[in-house]
Formats: C-alpha cells, structure tokens, sequence
C-alpha cells in the first residue's frame, strides 16, 4: 500500500513542479509583455508628443518668416523711396496700409549721427546712436538688414524687435529705418492653443530669445545656445526622453527648426510632466493588471482578454493616426502626393506608382483619387517623365529638393508650379503649390520698378536695361540707332510760380506730347526731374533723325494751360547717332553734350552731334 502512495506523492510533486514552472513560465511572459508594452506606449506617446511639436515648430518658424517678410518688405520700399528722394511720411505710410499695424510697433529712420528724423510714434527727440544695431550697420557697410535683439521703447517702456535696415547707396552711410515688431506677434497666438507648460519661443543665433511664452506669460531677452539647443533636440529625438530647460529648470521634450531666410529658430518644448500624464495612466493601469495576473494561474484568461484589448488599442490608435494623417493631407493648402519607386531588375528608376493622395492632388491629374492611386505618375502626368532625374536624386541624396517650373499640361497651361521633393524609403512626397499669383505679383513689382511714377514712362533704370540691348542689337544688325536728349527752358520758373503740382502736369503732358511724335517702335524716357530722352531704334539717315528732332521742338514749342493760363516752356533738344563700336556712356555724353549747346546757343533748337566734325542746328 505504501507504493501506491508513494507514486501518489511523486505524481503530485510532480504536478505542483509542472505547475510552479507553468506559473514561472507565465510570470516571465507577463514581466517580459508587461516591459515590452510599457515600452511601446512610451515610444508611442513621445512619438505624438514630438510630431505635434514639429508641427507646431515649422507653423511658427513659417509665421515668423511671414510676419519678418512683411516687416522687411516695408523697411525695403522706406529704403527705396528715401534714396529716390520721395519719401513721405512715415505716418502717411501706415495710414496707407504699407506698414502693418497688427505686427509694427512702430516705425522710424535714423540720420547717420542716430537722430530719429521721423517716426510713427513719440520718438522724434530720441538719439539711437549708442544702440548695438545703429553701431553694427555704421560699421559694416554689406549689412543691409538686422534683426536685433529685444530692444525697450524709452517712452513706452514696451519691448519691441528692432528690424533694421541701412540706408544709403555703397559704402555710405546716411543712416537707418528701423521697424518694432511686437514680440507677442510670434508666439503668443500659438501658446494659447498649446498644452499647459509648454514653451514656445523664437531664438536668434546670438542666443537671445526675441520672443517666448509659457502658460500665457510672455517674456523676452532670455538667453540659450543655439547649438547646444539643437543638440538637446536631436538628442531628445535619439533617445525618447525630455531634457531640462536651462532657463527655467523644467523637463520638456523639444523641437527646433531653423526659421527660413533669418538668422532665427522657432522652439517648441512641451512640460514632460503635463504631457505624459496619460502616459502614466496607462502605465498604472498595466501595472494594475499585471498584478492581478501574477495573483494566480486562474487570471490567464484575463490576461489574454488584457492582451487582446491592448491589441485592440493599439491598432485603434493606428486607425486614427492614419485618420490624422489623411486629415492633415486633405487640411493641406498644397496638392499632396505620395510615391513609390518603380524600378527594373537592375534597380533603374523607370517611373513612380501613386500610393496616396489627397483630393488636391488628384484634382491636379483632373481625376478622382480612387482613379489615380496604384498607378503611375508618367502614365497620368507625361510631362513629369523629364523630371525622373530629379526624383533619383532626391531618393538617392536623401536630401529634399524644390523647384518653380511652368506647367505643360494642357489643362494647366499658363500656371507656374512650385514642386518640392520630400525624399522617403525609396520613394517620394511630391508636395505641389499653384504660384502664378505670386509671379505675376512679383513680375508687377519688377515692372513697376521700371516706371516713371508720375508720367508713367519708362524711368532712369529702365532706360539704361534698354539703353545696352538696342546698341548690341543695331550693332549686329548694321541699323541706325539714335538718342534724343530734351531739357524743358524755363520749367524751374513754372514750378516757383505756378507750384510743382502744375509742374507735374507739364512735365505729364510733355511725356503725352513726345509719345505723340515718335513712332510706336521708340522708347520714350523720363531721366529726372524735366529731362527726357527718345531712344530710336532703326532711326535711318540723319537727316530722318534731325526730322524727329524738328518734330519734338514743334510739338514742345506749343503752350501749356495752367491755372488758366497759357506758360510755355520750350524744348532744347541735342541727338546723337550711334557710332560703332561707341559705349552706351559715350553716346549719352554726346547726345548731353548737344542738348547743352542748343540751351546756351539760343534755346528753343535742336542740335545734332557730330560723329567726326561739324554739327547740324536747327
């Protein structure tokens, strides 16, 4: 009876063994899911934590670029008007519109001793001449603009970021416009929609912040090393864990991006402690289950049920992040399209296969996005066929790439597109803008760059474009080529006694008159001031140029009406035909140098410059 028994105890020693390394086994599984879990869920949430972060980093780094374009485009034109001698009051500017009111504090110009000259606020009694930015643009004379650090109104007391440009053609310098931008202009709209704690600032590469704000408080002048900065960022990426502030000693995980076209980074650093609370959650709520589990082998179905709805988490959390992702697609203002290689047997790119979309881009093919996914791009866009290079190029350097180019589909011809190339694993995001606006807007500025602003003429500048054109092509062709140089006698006198604004009525009906006696293939000028000059091209004999010349004095001669009375003010005309191989600046000084004569002979005459000896005067 005894062995039995004894069979019976080893059989449950056995047993319990079997069990206690089951439970063994299943303790080390639950240790080992539990650790792999915690691991997950913390690579998940740091990975949302930082693409919200880049997000709102590269928003506020483009914001930054938008409000110090605007900014430094009406520093520009205060710049161009003043060296053209036109410039107006600065107020006037702001009333006008020119000088943005949401961003610009306000505006002012420095002479060269710092003087503050003019200025949209109370500054006219202040000297700038001991501050950094007037010291750094007197001394280097290639500094055109500045961007200085956080600089406080003495009146005001408000702090402001100066935006400086020099003033003053060459290595002369006749002193600054300088533009205050409202540090809150940069950050504080983003910090409102941002979790509690995080910080969100715009640092220059001296190392001083222009602008920064956590929780609502807005604070500038504090200072971080850029480089260091960036370090933490990349750091903060490679390992997944935050690193504390140096200025105010709180953990947070940090994106930076360098701002586009200025010496600036936008910084976004989230508080770790508010944006891994539910992080933390979940970890305890893991914890919580593995100990139920660990209680006892009678939980193992728990555990898969735990497992399954984990799992079920998990990919829920994948559902909605492929829904944010196709939502920040389709919120996009850009046509966005992702591509995949297609390569043959010995890896040679042949073409693209679409593997997503959004509607823009699509719409751009003048197809539905179910019509265009799975197949190739240069059987949907041939014309992109000849841009395979640089997609191998950008897939190959890993480096992103973009370009402006016209369209060639038929159906967008006319448009201008701005391509840029994202490079991804073998394959490409091909992000898409429509900028005809924009170059038309930009070829208006050029144009009007070109223009007489009172005679609507072609000015000084265009001139001399036009000027070196015409001789090279009358040069190639064997043509004749001429210059007709008019001074008005008697204007100055019109301007003392009538005033300039029936001085800028002669001057406009005198470029009216010549446009009248010329033909359609001239080019008539205003230099300055009451100086004109004809440029004729395939002028014939000169006798036909003298012919001209008569008809401008006819036409000139002619009085002007103002203020109800008839004033002349008589041409004196000199010419100049081109003689081979003569520069343009001796054909003008020709052309200048018989105007002259023609004034101090008599006025009211043409004269036309010898090429060898002699002169014709009518």
């Amino acid at each position: 009876a005894a062995v039995p028994h004894t069979l019976s105890l080893s059989k449950l020693r056995s047993a319990q063994s079997l069990v206690l390394v089951g439970m063994l086994l299943m303790f080390g599984v639950l240790v080992f899911e539990v650790a792999r879990m915690l691991r997950h869920e913390y690579r998940n949430e740091v990975v949302v934590i930082l693409s919200a972060g880049d997000r709102t980093a590269q928003k506020l780094g483009a914001r930054t670029t938008e409000v110090f374009d605007r900014v430094n485009q009406a520093t520009l034109l205060v710049k161009y008007l003043s060296q053209k001698g036109t410039l107006p009051p600065l107020l006037s500017l702001r009333e006008a519109g020119v000088i943005a009111d949401d961003l610009v504090q306000f505006v002012y110009v420095a002479d060269q001793q710092g003087f503050v000259i003019d200025t949209t606020a109370g500054l006219s009694a202040a000297n700038v001449a001991d501050e950094d930015f007037f010291k750094l643009h007197k001394r280097e004379a290639d500094l055109d603009v500045a961007i200085a650090p956080v600089w406080t109104n003495p009146i005001s007391g408000a702090p402001g970021i100066p935006v400086t440009r020099r003033l003053g053609a060459g290595n002369a310098f006749e002193g600054l416009v300088a533009a205050t931008v409202n540090p809150a202009a940069l950050s504080v709209a983003y910090a409102r929609t941002e979790a509690q704690g995080t910080a969100i600032g715009v640092l220059g590469v001296d190392g001083v912040f222009r602008s920064r704000t956590v929780d609502g408080r807005l604070s500038v002048g504090d200072r971080a090393d850029p480089a260091r900065l960036m370090e933490r960022a990349a750091e903060v990426r490679r390992t997944g864990l935050p690193t504390r502030s140096p200025i105010d000693g709180v953990s947070r995980f940090l994106s930076a991006v360098k701002v586009d076209k200025y010496p600036l980074y936008a910084v976004v650093a989230v508080d770790a402690e508010a944006a891994m609370e539910g992080y933390r959650e979940t970890r305890q709520q893991v914890l919580t289950w593995a100990t139920v589990v660990a209680a006892g082998i009678l939980l193992f179905g728990g555990i898969t049920l735990a497992q399954v709805k984990r799992l079920d988490a998990s990919r829920q959390r994948t559902r909605q992040a492929q829904a944010a992702f196709r939502a920040t697609m389709e919120g996009s203002l850009d046509a966005v399209t992702i591509l995949a290689a297609h390569r043959d047997a010995a890896g040679v790119l042949l073409d693209l296969t679409v593997t997503d979309c959004n509607t823009l881009g699509a719409s751009l093919l003048q197809l539905e996005r179910e019509q265009v996914l799975g197949r190739h791009l240069f059987d949907l866009a041939p014309s992109m066929a000849g841009l395979l290079p640089q997609f191998e190029q950008v897939i190959q350097a890993r480096q992103s790439l973009q370009t402006q180019v016209p369209a060639t589909e038929p159906h967008l011809a006319g448009r201008w597109l701005h391509h840029q190339w994202v490079p991804l694993d073998d394959g490409v995001a091909l992000i898409t803008r429509d900028v005809t606006e924009t170059r038309l807007a930009e070829q208006k500025l050029a144009d009007a760059a070109r223009c007489d602003a009172l005679t609507q003429l072609a000015n000084r500048r265009h001139f001399e474009e036009i000027l070196e054109v015409a001789r090279a092509r009358a040069l190639r062709s064997g043509e004749t080529m001429a210059l007709i140089y008019i001074d008005l006698d008697g204007f100055k006198g019109i301007n003392d006694t009538f005033g300039h604004a029936a001085g800028d009525a002669v001057l406009i009906e005198v470029g009216r008159r010549l446009k009248g006696v010329v033909r359609e293939t001239d080019t008539v000028c205003r230099l300055g001031g009451d100086e004109f000059v004809v440029l004729a091209e395939r002028a014939g004999s000169e006798s036909d140029v003298c012919d001209l010349c008569a008809r401008v004095v006819q036409a000139l001669m002619a009085p002007h009406l103002v203020a109800g009375r008839g004033v002349t003010a008589t041409p004196s005309v000199g010419a100049a035909v081109l003689a081979a191989p003569e520069t343009p600046q001796a054909l003008c000084q020709r052309a200048d140098a018989a105007m002259y004569q023609a004034k101090t002979s008599g006025k009211c005459k043409y004269v036309m410059a010898a090429t060898r000896a002699g002169a014709v005067t009518a």
